[in-house]
């Protein structure tokens, strides 16, 4: 009885966001083009006219929910005009997402038993924003559910156009290292990210960030410090460590016109050092599917400091994109010698229907995909239709530690009904060889994606 409550809690959650996803405006508005200005626009464009009503809030719907804050300046005098300028604004969306998956399980050898079950992934609620206090600066908040365990996953301020470092962002974020880390899961060519980055990138962390885009947007530059002081989703296994993340991204070739994304060539470097004052050290991995038990585990290290390095390349002609990272990570042991960890994945990914991936050149990372047509039976049109496969590897088994070595090979069929909600379905074979032999997990999964 109790289960099928719960059973009903989460249909309706579906269909309420379904139907909220379904569900928008005619009209645009200024807040609405404000909230969706991308990096590239001047930061005046994202206000709208100045508004004589003090603390004026309007909200909006279109495909989400928009609002605007405006306060009109009662006080005169130098140090309130410098503070709080007639640009004072907050433009922001509120926005919800769920991620629903299913897996099939199939283990060979002796591994942890697989459950295959219907389960929630991901169940957020957000919001992101732009303003001006003292500089522009976007901000952003988003927690939520993931099987089960509530996760924060963003809280910072982002403050640009800061004299000589570009901008300064603090809070909880994505670490800069790994462009497959960087970009948001709702995205991804596959539903989950590569063994190598889930065990060495960063994720999301508290600290402070600075620099930004260079040489007019080909390059960026970013720098910060970083703590596991705070329970994320998507985190390294480093406790009450200090780490500091450093990545510098370049495109020595980038198109020209309105679709520049769709030929370009991104070269990309990161470099991370873990100062744990005797703490510990864990590096492990999921078979790229988040269900499944991990396969590959150092267990807890003693150690007195660690370095990872990272490489990525990435090459994008029209609808075809090809992208590549490598792993290397060298670990201090307190009572014992240095070990050596490694792991890298290809990636390949074809939209079927034409369109090409949209590129973050302010962040150095690839975003989401715009439908040519969106999903619909009356025009029988498919949205966006893309075809993706990895291979990739990781190896954790070094002198002492005896961690294992695991490859997958993966491949998946993504439909893009609009630029947040897909339909995604992925197969793939994993192989671990560790101290107890050879064995092998296959599987199916797919994922309903609703973003509102």
């Amino acid at each position: 009885m109790e289960r099928s409550k719960k059973n009903r809690g989460w249909i309706g959650a579906v269909l309420l966001l379904c139907g909220l996803a379904a569900f928008g405006a005619e009209e645009d508005t200024n807040v609405v083009a404000a909230a969706k200005a991308d990096d590239s626009a001047s930061w005046e464009s994202v206000f709208t006219p100045s508004n004589q009503i003090p603390f004026h809030i309007n909200l909006y719907e279109k495909d989400g929910f928009y609002y605007e804050l405006v306060e009109n300046g009662l006080y005169k005098g130098k140090v309130a005009n410098s503070i709080f300028s007639e640009k004072r604004r907050l433009t922001g969306r509120l926005g919800a997402k769920l991620f629903l998956d299913g897996a099939l399980y199939r283990e060979q050898g002796n591994l942890p038993d697989a459950e295959s079950k219907i389960y929630i992934r991901k169940l957020r609620v957000n919001t992101y924003g732009r303003g001006f206090f003292l500089s522009p600066m976007t901000y952003g908040l988003e927690f939520g559910v993931a099987d089960g365990s509530f996760f924060f996953n963003d809280g910072y301020l982002w403050f640009h156009d800061v004299p000589w470092i570009e901008s300064v962002k603090m809070g909880v974020f994505t670490a800069p290292m790994s462009m497959s880390s960087l970009q948001s899961s709702s995205s991804t060519p596959l539903m989950e990210t590569a063994a190598p980055v889930s065990a060495f990138a960063p994720g999301d962390k508290l600290g402070i960030q600075l620099g930004g885009p260079v040489s007019n947007q080909r390059s960026t530059l970013y720098g910060g410090l970083f703590s596991d002081v705070v329970t994320t989703e998507n985190a390294a296994s480093v406790n009450d460590a200090y780490r500091f993340v450093g990545r510098v991204t370049h495109l020595p070739l980038l198109g020209s016109g309105t679709n520049e994304a769709a030929r370009l060539i991104h070269l990309g470097a990161s470099f991370s050092y873990v100062h744990t004052a005797g703490d510990n050290v864990q590096y492990r991995a999921r078979p790229e599917s988040y269900q499944a038990p991990y396969l590959v585990d150092t267990g807890i290290i003693p150690v007195s400091n660690s370095m990872i390095s990272a490489l990525e390349a990435a090459s994008q002609t029209g609808p075809l994109l090809l992208q590549s990272e490598f792993f290397y990570s060298h670990v201090g042991e307190l009572n014992g010698p240095s070990v050596e960890f490694w792991g890298g994945y290809f990636t390949g990914s074809l939209m079927l229907t034409g369109e090409s991936r949209n590129y973050n050149r302010s962040g150095g990372y690839f975003s989401g995909v715009t439908p040519n047509r969106k999903f619909s039976f009356k025009e029988r049109s498919w949205g966006a239709l893309e075809w993706a496969s990895r291979i990739s590897y990781i190896d954790l088994t070094s002198k002492v530690i005896r961690g294992g070595q695991m490859g997958i090979i993966s491949s998946g069929l993504n439909c893009y009904m609009t630029e947040s909600n897909r339909i995604m379905l992925d197969v793939a074979a994993a192989h671990v060889r560790n101290p107890s032999g050879n064995s092998a997990l296959y599987y199916i999964q797919c994922r309903f994606q609703v973003e509102y």
